[in-house]
């Protein structure tokens, strides 16, 4: 029974060293989670905000609503790729490092190749999707657009919804793979892959 409760309580308190270690792990995915669940929150938001918009401008009567929607959401969808690069940033220093320090598991590897592909479509689509989109706004927005620079504008916006799509899903997956409690966080809760719960301590009454 002695060794039972000595054994528990060695596992609340810990070495110093295994202290330092599991902090920094869990600290590393829980940013990595919260970064994770903004982006992806903002990307369920944003496509909203953008229906939303659209709608609503079309039923109050002023000219070129979809253009002015468009302007309107030009802004918004600027503003959000800031927010998208810093969640992109901050999922791949935190990976990378739990990778350099320890973390080697297949599903590791994986987490970062998602992480990867969802932040190259990100940067591909702000640095050349968006100044592309915005720069043939005006042009598009007239009450007569030229058909081929409706064509080209259309195509470069479908582009980017396909991308948002396929980040969607790359984030959702990344996101449930840190939610997800892996061996080593089961480990460090439970003491080590050794380690067994102790024996009840025998009633008082028995």
């Amino acid at each position: 029974m002695e060794e039972g409760y000595l054994g528990r309580r060695h596992v609340l308190m810990g070495e110093p060293h295994m202290m330092i270690t599991i902090s920094t792990h869990q600290l590393l995915r829980a940013i990595a989670t919260s970064a994770a669940g903004v982006w992806l929150g903002g990307m369920i938001l944003i496509a909203i905000v953008a229906q939303t918009t659209f709608s609503v401008m079309r039923q109050t009567g002023v000219d070129q609503p979809n253009t002015v929607a468009g302007q309107i959401m030009a802004v918004n969808f600027t503003r959000f790729d800031k927010v998208q690069m810093i969640c992109a940033a901050v999922l791949v220093l935190s990976q990378t490092v739990l990778i350099i320090a320890g973390e080697r598991k297949t599903t590791d590897w994986l987490r970062l190749v998602l992480i990867l592909l969802a932040t190259g479509m990100l940067l591909y689509s702000v640095t050349v999707l968006t100044p592309k989109i915005t720069n043939l706004q005006s042009a598009v927005g007239t009450p007569d657009p030229e058909a081929a620079v409706k064509a080209v504008f259309d195509d470069f916006h479908d582009t980017a919804v396909r991308i948002s799509k396929v980040n969607l899903v790359l984030v959702t997956l990344t996101l449930f793979s840190l939610a997800w409690p892996s061996k080593r966080k089961k480990e460090a809760q439970y003491g080590g892959a050794d380690w067994q719960p102790p024996d009840e301590p025998p009633s008082e009454r028995s």
